[in-house]
């Protein structure tokens, strides 16, 4: 059975309005004690809850089969009435506007298909204790007002993108993304249920601009996943997922930043010398804005869409020194159709209050020198038969022998080219020989070597 109420605009003031168990919608008129009894599907006139003076001292709305109420028009306004809904499916066809500090007490769901305003004093439109649903089922919608809403739990549903409009929002429990985008624009979506699987999506994210973002708390060493990328130039789905070290407190927070990092002030030539090429495409904002612990901080990227380069680490962005520094060689892995990096047990996410820069980066082994050994027996034994140049993050190599009388008896451009102690393809007797190592680093820096080493046999 179902409930349809036609209303062009309802305004809740002083009375209460809640579900419970009868097939009739009643009026109490506190002042005069008359009970008028309306059956269902009675067409209401809204100069009845607008212009009477009298106020009302409840209204009691309830079914027994399917409870469904329809609001089919414009607003719903609550200037400070207590609202229940137990167990019932409430369908506003038009915005909800709360102010002066109404509040719900909700167990069952309510169906939003207009925008979502909160005007009270305080975040706690949703009373403790009942734990229902808000659905956004139409197209493009927001929330906004001049406070954030506390939702029990929030499903992104209908079609279109949903928008937080100058303000945050907080999910007690369960944010239902499907597949729709969150647009946070530069406030935070925080949901603060500590369980691993309080976000569910099938295409669904969270974006984001400037310093706004998605927030999650924690309270375990869980991995906690960040579904966040961004429609704006190149589509991307890019996400994080951040594994604290320990058990306690934190909250951590993630955006995902669809542009070339110099946009934002960024630079990517400057950076230490162990830090090669930026990822020039995107970035991401990551911190811990509360608690103490170390993470394994992961990000996930498309190598095939996502430039030529081989990424093997997370660089950051150090606010004091102004540049890109490398923490080390992240660990590859793959998830969501996507490669991932990690960088385990990172620990500078507080450096700055605001969120830290993160770009996938090339890491620059750097060779201060070349090591050749001074002694080498190439007799086929298979220990140290060949003379090898060896040092770290070389790209180009010129490695040359002369014997005692300044004659070249061997050269090689290749770096992992060697020695085997020959010369025109004969074996050359035990002697000392010079050799010299020129070398080009992959952060463009040259290098240069001389010594000797003696050949045994």
């Amino acid at each position: 059975m179902k409930l349809y109420f036609n209303i062009q605009n309802i305004d809740f003031n002083c009375y209460f309005f809640a579900f419970r168990n009868s097939l009739k919608l009643n009026f109490i008129e506190k002042s005069s004690g008359r009970l008028s009894s309306f059956s269902k599907n009675k067409n209401l006139d809204t100069s009845v809850l607008l212009r009477n003076s009298l106020p009302f001292y409840s209204i009691v709305v309830s079914f027994l089969l399917l409870p469904f109420l329809s609001f089919s028009q414009i607003n719903f306004v609550n200037n400070g009435a207590p609202i229940a809904n137990t167990s019932n499916i409430f369908v506003i066809n038009g915005n909800v506007i709360h102010q002066n500090n109404g509040t719900i007490a909700n167990s069952g769901n309510f169906f939003i298909r207009g925008n979502w305003t909160n005007n009270n004093s305080s975040d706690n439109i949703f009373t403790v204790g009942p734990n229902g649903w808000v659905h956004l089922d139409s197209s493009v919608q927001t929330i906004g007002g001049s406070l954030l809403t506390h939702f029990n739990n929030l499903e992104l549903a209908g079609t279109g993108t949903k928008q937080l409009v100058g303000v945050d929002v907080e999910i007690e429990d369960t944010l239902a993304l499907n597949d729709h985008e969150f647009d946070a624009g530069d406030n935070t979506v925080h949901v603060l249920a500590t369980d691993s699987s309080n976000i569910t999506r099938t295409l669904g994210f969270v974006s984001s601009t400037n310093d706004g973002g998605l927030a999650r708390n924690t309270l375990s060493t869980s991995t906690y996943f960040f579904p966040v990328g961004s429609s704006l130039g190149t589509a991307r789905f890019r996400p994080v997922e951040i594994k604290p070290n320990e058990p306690t407190a934190n909250t951590y927070k993630v955006r995902f930043a669809n542009n070339d990092p110099s946009i934002d002030g960024f630079d990517p030539a400057s950076k230490e010398p162990i830090v090669g090429e930026i990822n020039p495409d995107f970035y991401h904002k990551i911190n811990r804005t509360a608690g103490i612990d170390k993470a394994d901080i992961t990000v996930y990227y498309n190598d095939t869409a996502d430039g030529t380069a081989i990424y093997d680490i997370l660089a950051y962005w150090e606010v004091i020194s102004t540049e890109w520094k490398n923490p080390g060689l992240g660990v590859v892995s793959n998830n969501y159709g996507l490669k991932g990096i990690t960088k385990t047990s990172f620990e500078n996410v507080t450096t700055d209050p605001g969120l830290i820069p993160f770009a996938l980066a090339v890491n620059v082994e750097l060779a201060t020198n070349v090591y050749v050994a001074n002694v080498f027996s190439p007799n086929g034994d298979g220990n140290n038969d060949v003379l090898h140049p060896l040092g770290k993050g070389i790209t180009e190599i010129k490695f040359t022998i002369y014997n005692r009388w300044g004659e070249k008896v061997f050269e090689t451009n290749d770096i992992n080219g060697g020695w085997d102690g020959t010369y025109k393809g004969e074996p050359l007797n035990i002697g000392v020989f010079v050799y010299y190592v020129w070398g080009k680093l992959k952060n463009g820096e040259e290098l240069t070597k001389k010594g000797n080493v003696t050949l045994l046999r």
